[in-house]
């Protein structure tokens, strides 16, 4: 009897003991809305931007921003906190069940989109730009009421869920610039009031769905090299209805497919000498026309040295003509004053050198009165030395 009493306080004195080493359990507060958005915000809101506005101990009668409630001021039904540089995840508010509106876009928010699965009241939900990864959870189907998805610009993988088709209230479907991969469900028959679906810049592959294809274009499907399916897409290149063999599904996609993967292990070699790189004709070829176009530059620079040179010597050559030419015809007038007989080459004898040739005819006098007049000399240019002479009979020359 002692035994059993015993055992029977094993339970009670566990609970206390937990309580007493984790007093948070004890004392730790309904998990109402305030609760949620408070914790929410100790956990994302690094930066304090929202700190001084979230006081009080209720967000519907204090105006916490971004925050709208109920017309009974009861429950939380919106929330809109975009662009305020919020980082972590969405945790908490899985606890906003009654939430209609969710906006946090243009944020740095992380994790997963799994929480919110659990506000099956959403009908708006606007999560792009954030840093969202994992895959987007098949629970999201859920969201029965949701009218208005975009999960653009984050990192979420994985494959497109073909539980959407459960949203049929769904009017704009936002999934572009992530990296979903694999097949496109077929979402044209079920969601008849989807009115924008963007897919653009993903790792999708396979065959695209023709009624999406005819609802959308195919600039709703740009940016995944893997898609094909008719035109204006490339065609496929296996056979079958929708998908390629189950033994090219177990491969590795890349991170940016341009196509499919082999369905067969033969095609692999062939695939592996295409990925070696260029042919060697290819790399001599280039080397040639490398070498063939350094020559050619080389031959110009060259050209336009020489020639600049050669125009250099022809300005000097006749410069030192000039030089030349007046120095033979300073030597030739010394030579017509210093010869004092014999003939020229051209005939003339020193008498007629040792007359003077005058431009006035009044001022005449022969040379031996020259020599015996005195002279001053005045100048020299570039064609001589000009003197002042003065004659015996008092006259000046010139």
């Amino acid at each position: 009897m002692k035994k059993s009493k015993a055992l029977a306080l094993v339970p009670t004195l566990s609970l206390l003991l937990l309580a007493w080493a984790h007093p948070s359990l004890s004392s730790s507060p309904p998990h109402n809305d305030t609760w949620a958005l408070t914790q929410f915000r100790l956990q994302t809101d690094t930066h304090g931007y929202l700190r001084s506005n979230w006081t009080g101990t209720d967000p519907c009668a204090s105006s916490w921003t971004g925050v709208r409630c109920s017309v009974s001021k009861s429950r939380v039904v919106a929330l809109s906190l975009p662009s305020l540089n919020l980082r972590g995840p969405l945790d908490f508010l899985a606890f906003l069940d009654q939430l209609r509106f969710l906006d946090l876009h243009n944020n740095r928010l992380n994790g997963t989109v799994l929480p919110l699965t659990n506000c099956t009241n959403l009908k708006l939900l606007y999560l792009a730009g954030n840093d969202l990864s994992g895959e987007i959870p098949p629970e999201i189907a859920s969201l029965r009421r949701l009218l208005r998805l975009d999960l653009s610009d984050n990192n979420l993988r994985g494959p497109i869920p073909r539980n959407l088709t459960a949203l049929t209230r769904l009017l704009t479907l936002r999934l572009q610039n992530n990296a979903l991969s694999g097949e496109v469900p077929d979402l044209s028959g079920s969601l008849a009031d989807l009115k924008e679906l963007n897919c653009t810049n993903n790792e999708l592959y396979g065959r695209l769905p023709e009624g999406l294809l005819r609802k959308f274009g195919d600039e709703s499907f740009s940016g995944n090299e893997g898609l094909c399916g008719v035109s204006p897409l490339p065609a496929c290149s296996f056979t079958g209805a929708t998908s390629p063999p189950t033994a090219a599904s177990a491969q590795t996609v890349p991170s940016n497919p341009s196509q499919l993967p082999q369905t067969t292990s033969v095609n692999e070699p062939e695939k592996k000498k295409s990925r070696k790189g260029l042919s060697p004709g290819a790399i001599v070829a280039i080397v040639i026309a490398n070498c063939v176009a350094m020559l050619v530059v080389v031959s110009f620079i060259l050209a336009h040295y020489c020639a600049r040179d050669r125009g250099s010597n022809s300005i000097g050559g006749s410069e030192s003509g000039k030089r030349r030419s007046g120095s033979s015809y300073g030597g030739d007038q010394k030579k017509v004053y210093a010869n004092s007989g014999g003939a020229d080459s051209d005939g003339t004898n020193a008498t007629d050198r040792s007359k003077l040739v005058f431009f006035d005819r009044r001022k005449q006098f022969e040379l031996e009165d020259l020599l015996r007049a005195s002279a001053e000399m005045l100048g020299k240019g570039s064609l001589g030395t000009v003197y002042k002479a003065v004659l015996e009979t008092g006259a000046p020359w010139p």
